[in-house]
């Protein structure tokens, strides 16, 4: 089995991506490419199922042609994807409606229904977790009330990751970490729950939920001819059943008890850690199954995060950097150069959804004559790290763990790493690997193989830690009085939107 390799598929909120492993889990390739997303209407985001499918099949080609392997050198798939969305496909398998994306906020206003006569409550009395607008719980029961005749037409209803694979493998399934991602899972009886479906008045919907909750490194398919022949890979792959691009990180990163905090900075903001009991998880906002049989997942998650940067970028910063730099890597440096202490600008990084203040948008505060571009800028980095720093209070009551593993798109800057350790006041880890949803992705890959036993094994072998960022105690004594003068802010905004 020395010839041994395995893809990981990661199809995350900005793009898709395909990276292949070898069994110590060095990256050979990788290919990467941004479906576009439609925005048809205030909240709206969607996504073209063909254009997304074609991408898949894009990234696993030329991620083959890069690694100069055979086909057959590729013992095994697996994927992950963002949690929450929704797909809908008819019974011929095709979808009945775009792709909806995670950070979609159609159903805001029935979600403040839902908060405001005790479904929501209802809700999280069985899953331990808060509905979001952006789920299958609020998008479902939005779907009823708007669009009945597309509900009508749905005869299954899945999350990004399953149906990619569905597509793969012509089957239909799912996992317990994305499963419980749909706020209609019950966390400790892995099914999907009745009572839920009563709750939110969409029994009929019931019967269109998976029926298979496999485990994550489980085989949960193989690939068909159809699939094989716009791949390039062998008929017959088999494909294992993936997790919830967080879950993924997770395991990527080697987390596999509760000492570390696992933190994602992606199209959303995650920060969780892993916990052998249900109870450690009330109160919190989000709980979920882990990929550990007899674990779970504790997360605080909210859409406050990179993709704030995206868009000032792509709106403002862009335009004033020399033709030919890499703008992102300018930002990195325009930042690092500022003194924290210079600016007393703030940025709340709303503008796809807030973690505060329901129904809030993003706000710059503050804002004189003096300021600059790059003050502004820092504001925005700060404002994304202030927010994460909401999420772990909640997750940690007690003060943080001594350390946490990092990952998501912008990891892979040095300047964020330090920022994160410098503001949260802990060490920040990285590991060798920067693509971990696909790591995650091909940990499962290995096991449903056979290559090794079980996640321990297979993470001690294919995730390694590379770097780790300690904490100035002057920035961070700095970034905590900026701190409290964020929450003021919001205090502010609240007044605002109330």
């Amino acid at each position: 089995m020395s010839g041994s390799y395995y893809i990981g598929l990661d199809n995350g909120g900005s793009a898709t991506k395909c990276v292949i492993f070898d069994p110590a889990g060095r990256q050979i390739s990788g290919a990467s490419e941004r479906v576009p997303v439609r925005r048809t209407g205030e909240g709206f985001t969607e996504r073209d199922p063909e254009q997304l499918w074609a991408a898949n099949c894009a990234v696993i080609r030329k991620a083959l042609a890069l690694s100069g392997l055979a086909p057959e050198e590729i013992r095994a798939l697996s994927l992950c994807g963002y949690g929450g969305g929704l797909v809908m496909t008819g019974e011929d398998g095709n979808c009945v409606y775009p792709l909806i994306v995670s950070t979609d906020t159609r159903a805001d206003s029935l979600l403040t229904a839902f908060q405001e006569d005790g479904t929501d409550e209802k809700v999280y009395r069985r899953t331990l977790q808060h509905l979001w607008s952006g789920q299958h719980g609020v998008l479902l029961p939005w779907f009823k009330r708007n669009m009945p005749s597309v509900l009508g037409q749905a005869a299954h209803i899945l999350s990004i990751k399953d149906y990619i694979r569905f597509r793969l493998t012509g089957r239909y399934a799912t996992e317990p970490t994305d499963a419980t991602n749909t706020n209609l899972f019950h966390p400790e009886k892995k099914i999907f729950d009745p009572e839920i479906f009563r709750a939110l008045s969409i029994e009929e919907c019931l019967q269109k939920m998976p029926s298979a909750v496999l485990r994550s490194c489980e085989c949960a398919g193989r690939l068909t001819a159809e699939a094989a022949a716009l791949t390039g890979l062998p008929e017959g792959l088999p494909v294992a059943a993936g997790l919830y691009d967080a879950a993924a990180c997770t395991l990527g990163s080697g987390i596999l008890d509760d000492s570390l905090a696992a933190i994602v900075l992606g199209t959303w903001t995650i920060s969780g850690h892993l916990t052998r009991t249900l109870a450690e998880c009330e109160g919190q906002n989000n709980s979920m199954c882990g990929f550990l049989d007899g674990w779970y997942f504790s997360e605080e998650s909210s859409p406050s995060s990179a993709g704030n940067l995206d868009w000032f970028v792509e709106q403002y910063y862009a335009k004033l950097c020399p033709e030919g730099a890499d703008v992102y890597e300018t930002c990195n440096e325009r930042v690092s150069a500022l003194d924290p202490a210079s600016s007393d600008l703030v940025f709340l990084p709303y503008l796809y959804g807030s973690n505060s203040i329901p129904e809030a948008r993003g706000a710059l505060l503050n804002l004189a004559g003096h300021h600059t571009a790059d003050q502004v800028l820092m504001a925005i980095y700060e404002g994304i790290v202030f927010s994460l720093q909401q999420h772990m209070e909640l997750l940690y009551p007690g003060g943080f763990p001594s350390a946490a593993r990092f990952s998501g798109g912008v990891s892979r800057s040095s300047v964020w790493c330090q920022l994160l350790a410098d503001v949260l006041g802990i060490t920040i880890e990285t590991t060798e690997c920067r693509e971990l949803g696909a790591l995650g992705s091909a940990v499962c890959a290995a096991i449903a193989d056979g290559r090794y036993t079980d996640y321990a094994q297979a993470a001690a072998h294919m995730t390694h830690v590379s770097g780790r960022f300690y904490p100035n105690r002057e920035k961070h004594a700095v970034y905590q009085k900026k701190y409290a003068v964020y929450q003021k802010a919001i205090e502010a905004l609240a007044v605002f939107y109330h």
